[in-house]
């Protein structure tokens, strides 16, 4: 849950060429993350992507603000490059930092959640079915607006058993279900 505008309005008044949305998390952690080494006033001076022994553990959240005409540019010079992964984290940022161009970490501090291993996703999904979850669908302040593709409600058959658990619509359920999140 981020509001971008704060985030945009950082990235003006600094003047940067490129802003990154960073979150703070454990060392241990770090090393699963590209991660910004900032100065006093935020301007990132250096990005390791995934270091086995980070100086910092401010993560890159994976969004960032280019201006346009920047951002063309060293993608046209990306493409071109025979030797480029075509990678953000792995080109982009770092080509950004060896040209000087003036790169700023935005922190954030509200939710947010690694979801790039299968054990991050796992736990994610799992903090959903807290009787009070840390990420509220029901919020009415900050509504989820979706496109998905239109589902029969879900089904429960008779006898079925549904326990602290989420089923999207198009959920067809026989047996018991306990602490899951379930889809069609």
């Amino acid at each position: 849950k981020m509001n971008y505008a704060d985030m945009v309005d950082l990235h003006k008044k600094s003047g940067a060429a490129c802003t990154i949305s960073v979150l703070e998390v454990t060392m241990e952690e770090a090393t699963r993350f590209g991660i910004m080494n900032v100065d006093e006033n935020d301007r990132i001076y250096e990005f390791e992507e995934k270091p086995a022994n980070p100086r910092s553990n401010l993560a890159s959240m994976g969004i960032y603000i280019v201006n346009w005409d920047i951002l063309i540019k060293y993608l046209i010079e990306d493409e071109a490059d025979p030797n480029s992964e075509n990678d953000f984290g792995n080109n982009i940022i770092p080509n950004l930092l060896r040209d000087g161009r003036k790169m700023y970490a935005y922190h954030f501090n509200g939710y947010w959640k690694d979801v790039g291993t299968i054990e991050s996703y796992w736990q994610a999904n799992m903090e959903l079915i807290k009787t009070i979850p840390e990420f509220n669908f029901y919020d009415k302040f900050w509504k989820i607006y979706t496109n998905m593709e239109k589902q029969p409600a879900q089904y429960v058959a008779k006898g079925a058993k549904v326990k602290q658990s989420i089923a999207s619509e198009g959920c067809e359920i026989y047996g018991e279900v306990y602490s899951s999140v379930l889809g069609p």
